[in-house]
Order: C-alpha cells, then sequence, then structure tokens
C-alpha cells in the first residue's frame, strides 16, 4: 500500500529506539523506500548497521562523510521525502525542533522537509508530562506536524503511565491512513465552533470563561485530515490552523459566533459546536472604562442567542448536528436534556469533576450519548478525543443511508477536483502551474465523456491530485498521480470508494497550452492517462448501476492502453503484474476480475442504495456478495480491486454491520476478509465486537 514512497525516518537517542527497527522492516514490506537519519546519541543505542540492512540504504548520522567528504543534503533529502516520521522522538529532539535549534542532521532534514512530519514521543512519564515538553508539543502540533501520541504502560524507568513510544504496527497504520485518504469524511463540508466568547462590560473588561480553544481545534484538525472542508469558527485564543482544508473565522462575542455560524450551516453536512458559548452578556456596555468607586456595582445581563438550539430548529434531514456539554454535575441527564431539547444528533459529555479534562488541559475524558445509547471513553489525549469524536460522526452519516433525499450535484460527470501540489519544487515559474490546474479541470470537466444523462443523484465524485516531483523551465513535468472516486449512495447524502490508485507520469506542459485529446493519436501522455481514468472510472460506476454496464467505457480505456504500449512513456508496459495501467485494464476485460464487476453492482446497487428503505434486506444482499469477492481474490490474489474492497472500504464494513448486523452475517464476512487480508484483523473485529 505504501509501494513507491519515500520515507525519511528520523530516530534520536531513546530506549525506544529498538522499535524503530521494527518500524523499518515494515515500512519496507509495505514497499516504501527509507532513508533512516540518526542523531548521533541514537547509535549508542541502536547500531546504524542495523538500519542500513533494514532499510537497504546507507544511514545518514552526519553532515559530512568523514572518510569521503561528501556533504549529507538535509535540502535534498527534504525535497526527496513524501513524508519523514520521527520515532523515537525525545524531549530533547522536540525541544530543538520546536524552536529550531540545527545541530544536527535530523534537526535540519526536518527544519527543511516540505513533505508532511509525523513524530512519536518516547520517554518518562515525568519528561513527557513536563510543562515545557507540553509547550514544545503544542508548538510543533501547531506548526501542522502529526503528533502521534504515545501509549501508557511500564516505561524503561520501571514507572507506569504515559511515554511510551506508539507501536510500529499502529505508526504504520497512521502513515497509510494518510496516503490513501478515502477518508471518513471526504466531500463533506463541517461546521466547528471553538472556544471562549468575550462579552464586553466596558472597552477593557469582558465576561469570559476559561476554555482554551483546544479540544475544538482538534477536531477541526481531525476532520480536515479526513477529508472534510471546515469552517472553524473560533472564539478570541492564539491557536494556529495550518491546514489548508481549514477555513477560520475569528470572532469575540457569542452574537459574533452565531452570526456567523447560522449563516454557514445551511452549506454544510455537519456542524461540531464546541465552543464554550457564553450564556448571556451585559445589557449594555459602557463607552469609557469604568472607574472603581469604592461602592458595590450591579452589571445587568441578558440572554445570548442559543446557537445549538438555533441550529437544531433549522437542520435539514441530511444533516448531522453535535453539541458539547460540560458539567460539574449531574452530567448525564443535563446532556440527555440538552441532545432531545436541541435536536442534537450526538452529545459530547466531559466533567469538570474529572481531573484531566475540562479546560486549560491537554486531554479530556468525555462520554458520547446518541438517542442508542452511550459510548464511555477513558482520559486521553484531545487529538485521541477528536479521533473518536470523528469516527462516531462518521458511523452516524452513513445512517443518512436510510433517509429518503435526493442530492444535487453539479453537472459534470465526473464532478472532478483537481488539485495542483507544487510543495517540492522551488524558486521556478508559478504561472505555469496555475495555468496546469485550470487547464486539467477544464479538460476532466467540460468533456463530454459518456452519452449517459445522469441524474443529480447518481453523479461520481472525482478527486485528481498531482504532485509535482519534478520541473523544468523547457515544460517537463514529472508528477505522482492520485487518483480517487466515490459514488452516492442512493437517498443520502454518503459517498463510497469507488476507484483509489497511485501513478507516475511524465509529460510535456507549456503555459497556456490547450489539453487535447485523440483516442487515435497519443501525443500527449498527459491528457492519454487521464482519458484512461475517466473512462475506467465511469466504467466501474456504470458496472455499479447495471450489472456489466460500463463494458463500452471500460473497452474505450482499454483501446488507450492497447495504443499506447507503443509509446515510450512510462506507466503502460505489460509485464509487470498489477503496477501499470495496461495490468489495471487487462485484467478487467480479459475475464480475470469479472466477479468484481459483478460485485460492483450487487453491493452498491442492491446493497448500499438498498439499505435507505430497508438496512436489513441490503445488508443481506451484501453479506451474500462477499462470496465474489472470495472467487475474484481465489482468480488473481494479488489484483488491485481486491484491495479496494478491503483496505479502502474498511472503515464501510465496520459501519455496514455496526450494531445492526446479524452474528451470522458477521461471521461470513470476516471469515472470507480475514483470509484475503489478515493484516486488518484488528478492524475485522471491530466488525465482530461491534453491537
Amino acid at each position: 500500500m505504501l509501494k513507491g514512497k519515500k520515507i525519511v525516518l528520523g530516530v534520536t537517542g531513546s530506549i525506544a529506539a529498538y522499535k524503530s527497527a521494527l518500524l523499518v522492516r515494515l515500512l519496507v514490506k509495505e514497499g516504501a523506500e527509507v532513508q533512516v537519519v540518526m542523531t548521533p546519541a541514537a547509535k549508542e543505542f541502536i547500531t546504524p548497521l542495523t538500519m542500513a540492512t533494514l532499510s537497504g540504504r546507507p544511514v545518514l548520522c552526519d553532515f559530512f562523510d568523514t572518510n569521503s567528504g561528501n556533504w549529507h543534503s538535509h535540502v535534498e533529502l527534504g525535497l526527496w521525502g513524501d513524508a519523514m516520521i520521527i520515532a523515537p522522538a525525545t524531549a530533547a529532539t522536540l525541544g530543538k525542533m520546536a524552536n529550531g535549534v540545527a545541530d544536527n542532521l535530523l534537526v535540519t532534514t526536518y527544519l527543511s522537509m516540505k513533505a508532511p512530519v509525523f513524530i512519536a514521543p518516547a520517554m518518562d512519564l515525568d519528561m513527557y508530562s513536563h510543562p515545557s515538553t507540553q509547550r514544545n508539543i503544542d508548538i510543533l502540533r501547531g506548526y501542522g506536524n502529526n503528533m502521534i501520541e504515545p501509549a501508557s504502560g511500564e516505561l524503561a524507568s520501571h514507572l507506569c503511565g504515559k511515554g511510551r513510544m506508539e507501536e510500529p504496527e499502529n505508526i504504520v497504520a497512521r502513515i497509510k491512513d494518510f496516503f490513501f485518504s478515502g477518508r471518513l469524511l471526504t466531500g463533506k463540508k463541517v461546521l466547528i465552533t471553538a472556544g471562549p466568547t468575550y462579552e464586553k462590560i466596558d472597552p477593557v473588561r469582558f465576561i469570559g470563561n476559561y476554555s482554551s480553544g483546544k479540544m475544538g481545534f482538534a477536531i477541526a484538525q481531525e476532520c480536515a485530515s479526513q477529508g472534510a472542508d471546515v469552517t472553524l469558527v473560533a472564539g478570541p485564543v492564539s491557536i494556529a490552523t495550518p491546514h489548508p482544508s481549514i477555513k477560520r473565522i475569528n470572532v469575540e462575542s457569542a452574537q459574533q459566533m452565531y452570526n456567523t455560524a447560522t449563516e454557514a450551516f445551511p452549506q454544510c453536512d455537519t456542524a461540531i459546536l464546541c465552543a464554550a458559548v457564553a450564556d448571556y452578556r451585559p445589557s449594555s456596555v459602557a463607552e469609557k472604562k469604568i472607574k472603581r468607586t469604592g461602592e458595590g456595582m450591579t452589571i445587568e445581563l441578558e440572554a445570548n442567542p442559543d446557537i445549538a438550539a438555533s441550529l437544531g430548529k433549522i437542520k435539514r434531514d441530511d444533516q448531522r448536528l453535535v453539541g458539547f456539554a460540560l458539567e460539574t454535575n449531574d452530567g448525564e441527564n443535563n446532556a440527555r436534556e440538552k441532545l432531545a431539547k436541541k435536536n442534537l444528533d450526538f452529545i459530547v459529555l466531559n466533567s469538570l469533576t474529572d481531573k484531566g479534562a475540562g479546560f486549560a488541559v491537554d486531554t479530556n475524558k468525555v462520554t458520547i450519548i446518541d438517542k442508542e445509547g452511550e459510548t464511555r471513553y477513558p482520559l486521553k489525549s484531545k487529538s485521541e478525543v477528536a479521533r473518536d469524536i470523528v469516527k462516531h460522526l462518521s458511523k452516524l452519516l452513513l445512517v443518512l443511508l436510510f433517509i429518503l433525499l435526493p442530492v444535487s450535484l453539479d453537472a459534470q460527470e465526473l464532478n472532478a477536483v483537481v488539485n495542483l501540489n507544487t510543495s517540492k519544487i522551488q524558486g521556478t515559474n508559478t504561472e505555469v502551474f496555475e495555468s496546469l490546474k485550470d487547464a486539467l479541470s477544464e479538460f476532466i470537466n467540460n468533456r463530454k465523456w459518456t452519452t449517459y444523462n445522469y441524474e443529480d443523484y447518481e453523479r461520481v465524485s472525482c478527486n485528481f491530485t498531482f504532485i509535482v516531483d519534478e520541473y523544468s523551465d523547457a515544460g517537463e513535468f514529472s508528477v505522482t498521480l492520485m487518483v480517487q472516486s466515490t459514488r452516492p449512495v442512493y437517498g443520502s447524502s454518503y459517498n463510497s470508494p469507488l476507484f483509489m490508485y497511485e501513478d507516475k507520469v511524465r509529460f510535456n506542459y507549456q503555459s497556456h497550452d490547450r489539453l487535447e485529446f485523440n483516442e487515435d493519436n497519443l501525443d500527449n501522455n498527459l491528457t492519454a492517462v487521464i482519458a484512461f481514468y475517466a473512462y475506467l472510472i465511469l466504467g466501474l460506476d456504470m458496472d455499479a448501476m447495471g450489472e456489466m454496464g460500463g463494458s463500452d467505457l471500460l473497452t474505450k480505456a482499454q483501446n488507450i492502453a492497447n495504443n499506447a504500449q507503443n509509446l515510450s512513456d512510462t506507466g503502460w508496459r505489460a509485464g509487470s503484474g498489477n503496477s501499470n495501467r495496461f495490468s489495471i485494464i487487462d485484467d478487467y476485460m480479459n475475464g480475470a476480475l469479472e466477479p468484481i464487476r459483478q460485485l460492483m453492482y450487487r453491493y452498491h446497487r442492491l446493497g448500499l442504495d438498498t439499505m435507505y428503505k430497508n438496512a436489513d434486506a441490503g445488508r443481506k444482499v451484501i453479506t451474500e456478495t462477499f462470496a465474489l469477492l472470495n472467487e475474484a481474490y481465489a482468480n488473481r490474489p494479488l489484483a488491485y480491486f481486491t484491495k479496494l474492497f478491503t483496505e479502502y472500504k474498511q472503515d464501510e464494513f465496520v459501519n455496514i454491520y455496526f450494531k445492526k448486523g446479524t452474528s451470522e452475517e458477521k461471521q461470513s464476512v470476516v471469515k472470507i476478509l480475514s483470509e484475503i487480508n489478515p493484516s486488518l484483523s484488528t478492524s475485522w473485529d471491530k466488525i465482530l465486537k461491534d453491537r
């Protein structure tokens, strides 16, 4: 799943460095290229020879090779990597990274890294809980780094507490989740309120509360990382929002937050109301500073508008509304009353009486309450709590399958969003990138690919993400193309993964070129590749709408691949298994993946599309279709589309069988999935456990 990914692994001087050896092995096993960078102290815990043997690459420890004099360029490493993992990360290294102390190769590489950075701290519990360490973690998280929280357990000091580096298997799972973002909230628009509100008394004084905004900002970060477009309405706090998918709107008062939230909510799929909004405000605000008189003072208060209740009144059936309840007494009863009174779909309860929960701390202990019951969670970091909340929300969004509600989408066949990531390219002409993005979007969305007239609720949605790896002023591009598509489930706002693939493409492009395509004359590798995936995706979509219904479109994709066999461009040549475009379509059209084509229709149309009116009948069909998945796997154990129905749909499967699935259905599904992809046994266990 990580084939072709370039991972820079930073190892620091911690006893947990022994785990980094297993981490390298797992990453390599997933197909990644791993370049290990070690601090001088790390060599005291694990030898560079061990890491070099496991990674298959020389380990870098110093700025210069003392034998040859070669310079190890941290700048080149920063451009080379698709991701950087620092595991274990000691307190000393966290401090250097947070404050830019570039005294070793690992930190200079971090400071030069253009790709996402994942940090897995490891240290003794007192060091981890120390305010300086927590401040540095907050700074690094604010810079946009992905923190992988340490676990609790016995430490090297033989004390028990939080500080154990997360297990390598879980770190690899986080990396895989990041790269293959058929994520839980892909395509969703989420409104989040966070932080306190300040209600003015006079120009220098206000009524406020102790909210730091950390919980709401953690939820915003998690929603964005799960593919959502986030509108974050933030009270007066100073936390950074580095994720590009977060649109931040700063407000001060409850009235300002109310106005902003009520305006934004109709355009959103979900709202999560995490802000600590003042219930009351002064009836009048003094124009000048109120002077001390030595006597008592009375401030008359009036009620602020209730944001949750107001949004609950205008909430549509295809929207979800999540509230928070911070209580000091009778928490569950108060939360349940608020859940019903304000028309919430679920509420997150936390209490100031729980140590480590509430305001101005980095942890929280919550209970999620909905109409079906409650789920209690132990004390966790707020980023982990945010992950739990988003997972619960994703399960709720799937319930929309049971609601008959036509969804209106744009009139484009592919409904495609085009992203162009140029972070690896510096100091060059930016106009060509802007022009290319516009040309790509026009080519994909304005071209008529089929003769079929789609209904609003039928249109497939796509993401074409082009990550520019190399570019020359002569117009030569080398890109990593990530293609993802989903198809809507009838009667809902839920989208099910249809296709996900990563490709390497080389092509030439000059500013303001118009992208043209001729199936009989493939003179432009870029448009040939796009056309290939467009026909493939639409063919799969037609298969999902009617059994084997996409044959004509898949034949078009096959013709492109056949014609391109004579080109020198990479990616088309046969004979390299399932790693090229030709092999993908050849498996489809030679019958090797015919069970998958049948499965597309039965799973999507007869299964998911049926669930909105009869959940049990739809789930029964889905359970029966797993026999086709088993048959496809027996035909081609390494076929790409088998992965689509395990790795990319694992959360969907858990959601489908969540609480409602019968014991027989769960046992049948888990047996097949465990045989096909035993590496996801944790997910399959969830199917058995969820009731």
